[in-house]
């Protein structure tokens, strides 16, 4: 069987862009729908290098406003077209300030790879309430490519493809977090480090980033019922992290017939950064490693075990890949560590392993970020 990981590999280059969706966040639908965002900067041109120069940025804002009064303005004659008919002087209006840096950030430094993250309200688990939505830009920009939205703010505006990338409930936010993503400018920074990375948390199942690792597994379908199959979950997590720490260090961890006695001998040796247990709603697990494919193989071993394959299918081997980061090299050190984990526990203890995976993924909806590819 094949299986992809999807653990995004965070580079240090990667950078993360708030973008408010106009006022009173009127754009929101649009940003949503289209897999696009944009700024409220009706019949803005930025031509080639535009937004790399500070004059010719500012001369082309004014062109827009003219253009924009114009379209408001019925029998008016046309402005110019001609960049070089506007005045490059620095602005003494603060909006036109504050839509100058906005401009700059979206289409001059926002690259394609980025986060973005955009503040709105949508329905989430069947409510209407406040959300913060997380998006990746796919594109390099194309100052030929404009959107025209159902508003005047949104007629022939440049935009920044993007693909959804996961949506939460604001109160689900940090405070701390809560305050970086505030309120205008219109495009804002956040930083991407480690005081910042609940970031990442939030947009990605699962990461790779400084060297560390993170890998969320739910169990959405979970109720008090099902205490002991949550347990029985807990420890087949234990195991994993418990058989990373030992084929990390010396290959070959020699014969598994015990699951137990072997997590309890070698648990306390894992690179354990933190287990992160929630079961609010939904439940999860979120494991952190002090290294780059812990969490990831404990994903990973998830969905293996939870997979339906006979023992005798899985001791015969299986493929990992990472659509997320193609070019990573971890999900072929994770194939062959899985695949010495698989050779190495006895039959009995498998097939006991994998039932219980198979188990509580019908019963409490175990599963990972790591799926299979058919």
């Amino acid at each position: 069987m094949k299986f992809d990981i999807a653990a995004k590999l965070v580079s240090p280059s990667q950078r993360a862009w708030v973008v408010h969706a106009g006022r009173a966040r009127v754009n929101y639908r649009d940003f949503v729908d289209n897999g696009i965002v944009f700024l409220e900067a009706p019949y803005l041109r930025l031509e080639n290098n535009i937004v790399k120069s500070k004059s010719n940025l500012r001369r082309a804002i004014r062109r827009s406003v003219a253009w924009r009064k114009h379209a408001e303005t019925t029998g008016s004659q046309a402005p110019s077209t001609k960049l070089a008919d506007y005045d490059s002087g620095t602005f003494k209006e603060t909006d036109l300030q504050s839509l100058t840096g906005s401009v700059s950030r979206l289409y001059g430094l926002a690259k394609k790879g980025d986060l973005v993250i955009v503040p709105g309200r949508d329905i989430y688990e069947d409510v209407s309430q406040p959300v913060i939505r997380f998006g990746e830009i796919i594109s390099d920009f194309d100052f030929s490519e404009t959107y025209s939205g159902g508003k005047l703010t949104s007629q022939s505006v440049p935009l920044r493809k993007v693909s959804w990338l996961t949506v939460v409930p604001r109160k689900s936010i940090s405070f701390d977090l809560e305050k970086r993503i505030g309120k205008p400018p219109a495009v804002r920074e956040i930083k991407i480090d480690r005081d910042n990375e609940e970031l990442l948390k939030h947009a990605y199942d699962s990461y790779i980033f400084e060297g560390n690792s993170s890998s969320l597994v739910t169990a959405d379908k979970y109720d008090a019922r099902d205490f002991v199959l949550l347990n029985h979950s807990s420890e087949l997590i234990a195991f994993l992290v418990s058989a990373h720490a030992v084929i990390s260090q010396r290959g070959d961890p020699g014969a598994i017939n015990d699951i137990r006695a072997f997590t309890e001998q070698y648990f306390q040796e894992a690179p354990i950064e933190n287990i992160e247990v929630d079961f609010a709603s939904p439940g999860y697990w979120r494991i952190a490693g002090a290294t780059v494919s812990l969490a990831a193989f404990v994903s990973l071993g998830i969905a293996v075990f939870s997979s339906g394959t006979s023992s005798a299918g899985l001791k015969s081997g299986i493929e990992v890949v990472n659509s997320a980061s193609p070019g990573d090299g971890t999900a072929k050190d994770l194939e062959e560590s899985m695949n010495i984990l698989l050779e190495s526990v006895g039959k009995l203890q498998l097939e006991k392993a994998t039932e219980t995976a198979r188990k509580a993924k019908d019963t409490i909806g175990l599963k990972s970020s790591t799926k299979p590819v058919n």
